[in-house]
């Protein structure tokens, strides 16, 4: 693998306490308009989220559809490697 095509082989999980979870490719984030409203709550109307709300929450705003990639509770941020490439020229 060449390191500039390194990009092309990471992605994005997004997962809440209550088993909810989102996937994000690296070029869906940083090469399209999802990206730029891919967005971790902590607040709202300048006061933090409520535990109704889940303390931290997790929108992709500029989703057609909402849907699985919105959600409460929100549980980790991940990035990963996808290696499933090794070995292959």
């Amino acid at each position: 693998m060449r390191v500039h095509d390194s990009p092309n082989y990471l992605y994005v999980t997004v997962m809440s306490r209550d088993g909810r979870w989102a996937v994000f490719s690296y070029q869906e984030l940083f090469n399209t308009s999802v990206g730029e409203q891919a967005i971790v709550i902590i607040e709202k109307d300048g006061r933090p989220l409520g535990d109704d709300e889940g303390r931290i929450a997790f929108i992709s705003a500029n989703d057609k559809r909402s849907g699985q990639r919105k959600m409460r509770y929100l549980k980790s941020v991940e990035v990963h490697e996808h290696l499933w490439n090794q070995g292959c020229e």
